[in-house]
This record gives C-alpha cells, structure tokens and sequence, in this order.
C-alpha cells in the first residue's frame, strides 16, 4: 500500500513539472489531398519534429508526416495545374528553423519559419539549379502559442512561396521539332 502511495505521489509531482514536451500536429489530411506525381520531389534531414526557439522554454512540434512530405504536397499543389510535360523539379537539402520572440521590443509576439532549400528545374532540356530562402512571420499569443497551430501555418506559406518561386525561376522550354 504505502508503495503504491509513493508511486502516486511521484507521479503527481513529476506530472507537474512543464507538461507535454513534445507538441503534435498532423498536416497528414494536406498531403493525402494534393495529386500524386513523380516530377516534384522534396528531400530534407529535417524530419518531422521542428524546435521552436527564443522563448524562455523550447517547445517542439512534431508535424505528422515528415516536412518534406507536407512542403512538397503543397508546392505541387500549387504548380501542379502549370505542369507541363518534361518538367522536373528536384528540391533537396531541405531546411526549417522556427523562432518565436515575446520580449519587450518585439510588439506584437511573433513566429519566425526560416525556410532554405536547393532545387533542380529541368524544363524540356534547359536546366536551372538555385537555392532558395524564406521566411514567414505570424503574430502569437505568448499565453497561449497554439504551435500545433501556427508551425503549419508558417509551413505552408512558406511552401506557396516557394511554389510562386520556383515557377517565376522555370526556363522557357525549347520547342520540339
């Protein structure tokens, strides 16, 4: 009995000391919805969980599938009805780093997503290769962050943006003959 008593307590006072470590979102429902299609892929290291820095505290999100997954679902969202034959975009060494910052001199609170990625633009035989960086900002709520939230939120404005990008940077395919 006083074990049981003690396994208690233990668990009482540990539960109370910073909560949930690891914050879950699930874009899963935003990649199952875009088209397949085999000539856009995105690869990264950055896995599925995102380290939210600059706070007093880190919190981390884990985005359900992987962030390549969800930036890739949503740039060929957005350049799949562009698509023309003989086009390849391989984007690879995918990065992502969110900062928050809350203090004094940031009025209002916001959310910083630093996206950089390189990618390969094959059109029809003219071949263009870049590297790309972005970052997207979204106000929040020191109180309540909401991460699960705002983390996709960034994700997928900075994937539009590198959608928008990617196709002002596609090269006039050459005309078959």
């Amino acid at each position: 009995m006083i074990k049981q008593v003690l396994t208690v307590a233990a668990v009482l006072a540990l539960s109370g000391c910073g909560g949930k470590t690891m914050i879950e979102s699930d874009m899963s429902r935003m990649v199952e919805a875009s088209p397949a299609s085999p000539w856009l892929t995105v690869e990264g290291k950055t896995g599925s969980v995102v380290t939210v820095t600059g706070l007093d505290e880190k919190a981390k999100v884990q985005v359900s599938p992987d962030i390549a997954s969800v930036v890739q679902a949503r740039v060929r969202t957005s350049l799949q009805p562009r698509y023309f034959t003989d086009l390849i975009i391989n984007c690879r060494d995918l990065e992502v780093q969110v900062s928050a910052k809350a203090d004094d001199d940031a009025v209002p609170p916001a959310a910083n997503l630093d996206l950089a990625v390189t990618c390969r633009i094959v059109a029809r035989g003219p071949v263009v290769s870049k590297t790309y960086r972005f970052r997207e900002s979204a106000p929040f709520n020191p109180a309540a962050p909401r991460f699960d939230v705002l983390v996709p939120k960034l994700i997928e404005a900075s994937s539009k943006k590198l959608a928008e990008t990617i196709w002002a940077d596609v090269p006039t395919p050459v005309a078959k003959r």
